[in-house]
């Protein structure tokens, strides 16, 4: 009960800092992406290369600048920009005595999983649909909490997430789903003919992804991606549902 408060606050906290973010959907939203999806890539090379922490934190912040200013700006074409990246890479390679082929993947993984999925925030410019984004994942995160500790008796898969239950699996997509549906409903976000699948699937690709995530932690023997949310973990560990939803939610809902 105890971890369940400091989920709760952390829960709490985020969600008011992420109420400032959407408040301002213009420098201070872009901004913040930056922020999150360089704090991400981090964590990701740390896990994946366990590389001098300095070049990993300098690889995560110069990725994401690319792409930042490159949408800030619209300064080159979209091929261009992975153009440049493989010549980062390339110059990384042979600067870094350390950076081996498993360093190439993870800079491959990462930008292609991680940092991409966050830059398409930057194609949300409604507050309804970001805010939706964050409702299917937070929603079936914590439900899959909820119904999993009140109710769990039976492992969904135990190799991947010991704590997860088919009970907590179960509740986490019924209840997200109903809140879903009541929040499409109230902003008419019925324009796309695909909201039906979206509504649908929405809540099983939020659990989709975490479940994705979750294997990729126990393949390196890590508990969490990071430390920056007490409770939770690291910024992984609450956005690896949101990665997942985010494009699926503009497929279907725009």
């Amino acid at each position: 009960m105890k971890s369940f408060y400091k989920r709760l606050i952390t829960t709490v906290v985020v969600l008011l800092l992420l109420g400032l973010v959407i408040y301002d959907m213009n420098h201070i939203y872009r901004f913040a992406i930056f922020l999150f999806a360089s704090l991400a890539s981090y964590e990701v090379l740390h896990m994946m290369t366990d590389s001098r922490k300095k070049l990993t934190c300098i690889l995560a912040i110069m990725l994401n600048l690319i792409l930042y200013i490159n949408i800030y700006t619209s300064f080159m074409p979209n091929m261009h920009i992975f153009v440049l990246m493989l010549i980062l890479f390339s110059i990384i390679s042979v600067l870094d005595k350390e950076f081996s082929s498993r360093s190439f993947i993870s800079l491959i993984f990462t930008t292609c999983f991680i940092i991409m999925p966050f830059t398409m925030f930057y194609n949300i410019a409604d507050r309804s649909k970001l805010i939706l984004v964050f409702l299917i994942s937070t929603s079936s995160d914590i439900f899959a909490y909820v119904f999993g500790s009140l109710f769990g008796k039976h492992k969904l898969i135990e190799r991947i997430s010991p704590n997860k239950t088919i009970e907590g699996s179960v509740g986490s997509y019924i209840t997200s789903l109903a809140i879903t549906y009541l929040y499409i409903s109230y902003f008419n976000l019925k324009s796309n003919p695909y909201y039906i699948i979206g509504l649908i699937l929405a809540p099983i690709v939020a659990q989709f992804g975490d479940l994705i995530f979750s294997k990729l932690k126990r393949y390196y023997n890590i508990k969490d991606y990071g430390y920056i949310f007490p409770g939770h973990g690291g910024i992984m560990d609450r956005f690896d549902s949101i990665l997942l939803v985010c494009p699926f939610v503009i497929i279907c809902f725009f």
